[in-house]
């Protein structure tokens, strides 16, 4: 690493087009914006300032044409093609990113972007930097120095090349400095520069190495070698002269661009998420706030101004006594298993120090003034994941009332598209605090380890760092309209969730044992008539074996391409339908095999020994779209679209304590949305009637009566319904329902 503070300067057209070309024209928002300069580009440069680090930035891009190269030589560029209409727009999104991560851009017009990025690195330099520039021009690496690297585009721009004067001279043949020298003899196709025919890379740089330049290749003209080389670059003369006045980078551009000025300055949160949740870029908004955010804000990161103390017998009713509150709860908890009682909790509250308590620490009158503030309904508790603190009490046969904020709800609510919601996350995001010793889920491993040390600072830090988040978290729920939302929907849920996962759920064995039988059986009938098509047996779960059977000894249609050799996922096994009859039996035979392997025989090892049921994580905070999601194990995705998927459901039963299910469920919920937005009156009138909203669709897109709609029908209505709602091409309605892509146009254009 440089021993200088560094300068990251990036070419803004060069980058937006690469990215345009390397990625596929399929990444479109929902409303069909490409965008995949834009996301190569925000990639690119997400990784740049994660990687780098720079102490300061900045973008530069073309304005207008080059006045002084085509004025010096007029066809300069002139076989470019005009950008396609829909890169143009791009450059306009990939700037208001700029603007929202606040990273300067400069443009001069008539001036070239490697122009303006010379004279900024020049004077980074003479100010004491080490310059970065990132680009896919060629040209630049006539300014690598000691203390100017290039960062050179190679596929795309997911890699790149860090061409140091070293790495330049060992790829070229020439020094830097002889650079452009070079290249004039050379010539650039992609400008329009001509070289010297018979003159490529290699004569080149050993004419260059051997007469330091062009002026000296011309003076000792005579003494080179064989008749066509000097013949030719007498012939040539004027045009290299004028390729290296052309390419030849500028360092004097009049720019305005302040090095003092060129930092990220403090990023506008709602703004970003706002831009990229319009772009849909969730994974990239993940990345900035894990990869760059997060280590600036630790970086600034300060401690807690309140000091810990750990209480001992009598000490904790005293902490209490008086408390109006609120109070802040972190229950330490070795896993979230619901039935587990917790060893120790640290608290908080405004007006005194955060505390640690140790339960084997303190008497029986200190944890009964806990239980009694916990059950308290008028003593406000602002907790960070209030599921667990449920489980933690209700573990101990206490209760908790009046949990006014849980702060890892308001994050979540703030910023859905965020990856991690981790307390030690959180307060670095929004209090630049730093948690230091670890999570609590390790410090309680050590308790259950019976390891000496206690991480009883950390414990009260933890409580103090979800006080202070509340503080700051809750009035930007007010500010946002949030507030009725935590309130009234996310806060209520989170109990009722807590009191589902302790209940768990449980299996009938006996039906899993049928399912077993049926689908082995499948399966075994699946490998002999796969063995039959194939002439042979061979692994049918080896990648590898099924493209030798597929495409060398059955000479089917040859795949997408990858690393090692062609794809064999569904969706390409799926476009070889009717290709061979081996082909439907290897699709019901993954189905099977998975059925088996993820469910089947997964499921029963996970039942509780205590409780004899399953204890699934039902999480609020995953989903951006607000959907719950079940993970350890995930019970969400238990297929139903065939029957034996179906048959999985029924092993599920409500076990002993419990009469039956409830089930909850909004109704056709995004229908109901689209059908208030768009003003459809075939919708509108579908709802408003209290019909079956997919059979209502099914009769119309099959033009059928409604009463002969069967379950068939209505599914594949509920698929393009869906589908179409969130997007879905007629390619992709083809490719769910598995039919050709003509008919599903027509399904499309019906539906439309």
């Amino acid at each position: 690493m440089p021993d200088r503070p560094t300068i990251l300067l990036l070419d803004g057209h060069s980058l937006a087009f690469r990215a345009f070309y390397a990625l596929p024209d399929t990444l479109r928002t929902q409303t069909g914006q490409l965008t995949n300069a834009v996301y190569g580009f925000t990639s690119m440069l997400i990784k740049m300032l994660a990687e780098r680090r720079p102490d300061a930035v900045l973008v530069a891009f073309d304005k207008g044409r080059d006045i002084s190269r085509t004025e010096a030589y007029p066809e300069y560029k002139a076989t470019r093609t005009t950008p396609p209409d829909e890169f143009r727009p791009q450059v306009d999104l990939i700037k208001q990113v700029l603007e929202v991560l606040t990273i300067p851009i400069a443009e001069v017009a008539g001036v070239e972007a490697d122009d303006v990025l010379a004279t900024i690195a020049t004077r980074a330099i003479e100010e004491g930097f080490h310059a970065y520039i990132v680009t896919g021009d060629r040209d630049s690496m006539q300014l690598a120095d000691e203390h100017l690297t290039i960062l050179y585009t190679l596929r795309g721009i997911s890699e790149m090349a860090e061409m140091t004067p070293e790495a330049i001279e060992a790829k070229y043949g020439v020094p830097p400095r002889c650079y452009v020298d070079y290249a004039a003899l050379r010539g650039d196709n992609s400008d329009n520069l001509p070289g010297v025919p018979g003159v490529g890379e290699k004569t080149a740089a050993k004419l260059i190495s051997e007469y330091g330049d062009i002026d000296g290749v011309y003076e000792h003209i005579d003494e080179i070698s064989g008749k066509k080389v000097p013949a030719m670059l007498a012939e040539h003369e004027d045009q290299v002269r004028i390729n290296r006045k052309v390419m030849r980078l500028r360092c004097d551009i009049d720019v305005d661009a302040d090095l003092a000025d060129l930092r990220m300055g403090a990023i506008d949160m709602p703004a970003l998420r706002q831009l990229f949740g319009a772009l849909e870029f969730r994974v990239l908004l993940d990345r900035f706030v894990d990869e760059v955010l997060g280590e600036v804000e630790e970086e600034q990161a300060t401690a807690f101004e309140r000091s810990p103390q750990r209480l001992e017998q009598g000490e904790l009713a005293a902490w209490l006594d008086g408390l109006t509150g609120p109070l802040a709860v972190h229950p330490e908890v070795a896993d979230r298993v619901p039935h587990v009682a917790f060893p120790a909790v640290g608290l908080a509250a405004p007006d005194r120090d955060p505390v640690s308590v140790r339960f084997d620490e303190v008497g029986s009158d200190d944890l009964d003034a806990l239980a009694t503030a916990l059950a308290d309904p008028d003593l406000a508790k602002v907790v960070h994941d209030v599921k667990t603190l449920h489980h933690a009490v209700a573990a101990r046969d206490w209760t908790v009332s009046e949990v006014a904020l849980d702060t890892e709800l308001a994050a979540y609510l703030l910023n859905p598209e965020q990856r991690s919601f981790d307390l030690e996350r959180v307060a670095v995001q929004y209090l630049s605090r730093t948690l230091q010793t670890g999570d609590s889920e390790d410090a309680g491993d050590q308790l259950s380890l019976g390891l000496e040390e206690d991480p009883w600072e950390d414990r009260a830090l933890r409580a103090l760092a979800t006080l202070e988040l509340a503080e700051h978290l809750g009035p930007q729920l007010e500010e946002r309209g949030q507030d009725e939302l935590m309130r009234t929907i996310e806060g209520p849920l989170a109990p009722v969730l807590a009191r589902m996962e302790e209940n768990g759920i449980a299996l009938d064995l006996h039906v899993l044992d049928e399912i077993r039988e049926r689908l082995v059986a499948r399966v075994a009938d699946l490998e002999d008539e796969i063995y039959d098509c194939a002439g042979r047996e061979f692994n049918i779960g080896s990648g590898p074996q099924l493209q030798q059977i597929l495409f060398e000894e059955l000479e089917l249609p040859k795949t997408r391409r990858i690393k090692t050799g062609y794809t064999t996922d569904a969706l390409a096994l799926q476009g070889l339908a009717g290709s061979h009859p081996i082909i439907e039996p290897i699709l019901e035979w993954r189905e099977m095999t998975k059925l088996l392997s993820t469910y089947v025989d997964a499921l029963p090892p996970l039942l509780d020994p205590e409780t004899g049921r399953i204890h699934t994580t039902l999480s609020q905070t995953v989903a951006a779209t607000g959907r719950l999601s079940s993970t350890n194990p995930n019970l969400q995705n238990v297929p139903v679209r065939r029957e034996e998927g179906r048959e999985i459901r029924r092993a599920f039963v409500p076990g002993e304590g419990f009469d039956r299910f409830l089930v909850a469920d909004y109704s056709q919920i995004e229908l109901r949305i689209m059908a208030h937005m768009c003003q459809d009156e075939g919708l509108l009138g579908a709802f408003r009637s209290g019909e079956d909203v997919h059979a209502t669709t099914a009769a119309k897109v099959f033009d059928l009566p409604l009463d002969q709609v069967d379950g068939a029908l209505r599914d594949r209505a509920k698929v393009i319904n869906y589908g179409l709602a969130y997007g879905l091409t007629p390619f992709g309605v083809g490719q769910k329902l598995g039919i050709p892509p003509d008919e599903a146009v027509e399904i499309v254009d019906a539906y439309m």
